[in-house]
């Protein structure tokens, strides 16, 4: 045999992986994958909890800003036995992972949910809505009476009604 001709195949041999090199690399992809799901599951859950408060905190805020423009009363209701949030026909459903109260004025209250009524003058009936996920994460939404602001509260909410 030529000695071009046997560099060739020693050369050729070199190329690729060896069953112990391919056995490593799964090994650290499945510690890097086994490392990374929770994370991503945390991520999932608390994307769905920010969501959640955006959402209640858009409607309100839009239903305080429709009943300025069209210069009439505007009702939210909130019912938390089913987790939605009804704003004429438009209905936002929360993620079941979400628990909802609401504390609101008990003579709009109606059909099992609370009310929370914007004025035309940008007041409102006040009332607080809190939002708590499966992992314990709180957070209050107030609805200020006199001026009708829409505000978050990481704590207790204070003079409310």
């Amino acid at each position: 045999m030529s000695p071009d001709l046997r560099f060739a195949f020693v050369a050729r041999a070199e190329h690729g992986f060896t069953l112990l090199e391919m056995v490593v690399a799964v090994a650290i992809a499945a510690l890097v994958l086994g490392v990374s799901a929770p994370a991503i599951q945390r991520l999932y859950t608390s994307t769905q909890y920010h969501g959640a408060v955006n959402d209640v905190v858009t409607l309100l805020s839009s239903a305080r800003y429709s009943a300025i423009r069209k210069g009439g009363d505007i009702d939210v209701l909130i019912n938390p036995k089913t987790r939605q949030l009804t704003l004429g026909d438009k209905v936002q459903e929360l993620p079941g992972s979400m628990q909802l109260e609401v504390l609101g004025s008990r003579e709009l209250n109606r059909d099992g949910a609370g009310v929370i009524r914007f004025y035309a003058d940008g007041s409102s009936s006040g009332g607080v809505v809190s939002l708590e996920n499966d992992t314990g994460r709180a957070v209050q939404v107030q609805v200020d009476w006199l001026l009708g602001r829409v505000s978050l509260c990481n704590e207790e909410c204070e003079g409310v009604l």
